[in-house]
């Protein structure tokens, strides 16, 4: 009889480490049912059970079709965005477990998904189409939430540029930056932000927190947003002011780091 629940273990394999490589089993059990698939990524080995993967994955259906053993108990995925953090949170997506999308693992998730495959035409309400939404609903509309996922972005070059939600978010940050230039001439920017950490006071200006909030991103995709917001029509002044910013900001934090 199956469990209502599903069971994660991690188990201890240092006898099997070697000077480089730690190796890491995650199992998926349901009740007593025992894996019938392993699925390596990198140092990390997974045991699981085909069934939740192919009727979720893509890539991993194919993988079995393709394979010359009928038989097949072992897949190696390489390539994988995120490597064995990302395998993890798309497995137990396919076991059906609530896997929560946050700021900080929407880009992880949706490479993984673009990775494996993990489309509507295998299955409905597939991982695709939730990290679609989350974008759309509580990223694209909040400039500090864009420009944090955009900075998890860089990690996962070139899988986040392929997927288009580099350009995405790019685009969500000058449209929402240039939309309260036309209505208040960016005075009232901040609105746009209400998570603002309380050291951003009043008396900076949007260009100050935008210039601090922009600084945790690499210079590449800096000059994407500032030629993203150049075009979308904010002021070249705004846009000079920025610039200067960044520069100070993404300076002092290099002085911090070496400190």
């Amino acid at each position: 009889m199956l469990s209502e629940e599903l069971r994660f273990h991690r188990l201890n394999l240092d006898s099997f480490k070697t000077p480089y490589i730690q190796h890491c089993i995650l199992e998926m059990p349901i009740s007593d049912v025992s894996s019938d698939l392993t699925i390596e990524v990198g140092s990390g080995s997974f045991a699981l059970h085909k069934f939740p993967l192919v009727s979720r994955s893509e890539r991993i259906r194919k993988l079995l079709l393709e394979a010359k053993d009928t038989k097949v108990s072992r897949i190696n995925l390489t390539g994988l965005p995120g490597g064995s953090d990302a395998f993890e949170l798309t497995a137990k997506f396919c076991y059906g477990v609530n896997v929560e999308i946050t700021i900080s693992n929407m880009a992880l998730l949706r490479c993984a998904a673009r990775f494996m495959k993990m489309i509507e035409d295998i299955s409905e309400k597939n991982l695709k189409i939730h990290t679609e939404v989350f974008l759309k609903d509580t990223i694209f509309p909040n400039i500090s939430n864009s420009i944090s996922v955009l900075h998890h972005c860089e990690t996962l070059l070139p899988v986040s540029e392929e997927v288009n939600i580099v350009s995405q978010l790019t685009n969500a940050i000058a449209n929402n930056a240039c939309k309260e230039q036309l209505t208040s001439s960016l005075s009232k920017l901040e609105y746009n932000f209400p998570s603002k950490p309380v050291q951003y006071v009043d008396s900076e200006t949007p260009s100050d927190w935008l210039g601090k909030l922009l600084a945790v991103l690499n210079l590449d995709f800096f000059q994407r947003v500032l030629s993203a917001v150049k075009i979308k029509c904010l002021k070249q002044d705004i846009i000079n002011k920025i610039f200067v910013n960044y520069a100070q900001n993404s300076l002092q934090g290099l002085f911090i780091k070496d400190l």
